[in-house]
């Protein structure tokens, strides 16, 4: 054999093992987008829930201040 079918034969594995590599690559890639996706529909959901409960208006607590009840004495 000469050095071109080596070089050839060579170049072929190396570029079977990058494309395998590249697959993997695209594989996690999609992974990691659709954990980040649902992240970021979590902490959306998340704060629009804490959005929309600061503006709702509360109702005005009406309870006064008790004042302890002073026990008439027996004198």
């Amino acid at each position: 054999m000469d050095f071109t079918t080596i070089f050839i034969i060579g170049g072929a594995v190396l570029l079977a093992i990058l494309v395998l590599i590249a697959r993997l690559a695209v594989r996690w890639i999609v992974r990691m987008t659709i954990v980040g996706v649902i992240l970021l529909a979590l902490i959306g959901g998340g704060f629009f829930w804490w959005w929309t409960n600061r503006l709702t208006v509360k109702p005005p607590q009406n309870r006064q201040p008790t004042r302890p009840t002073r026990r008439a004495s027996s004198h």
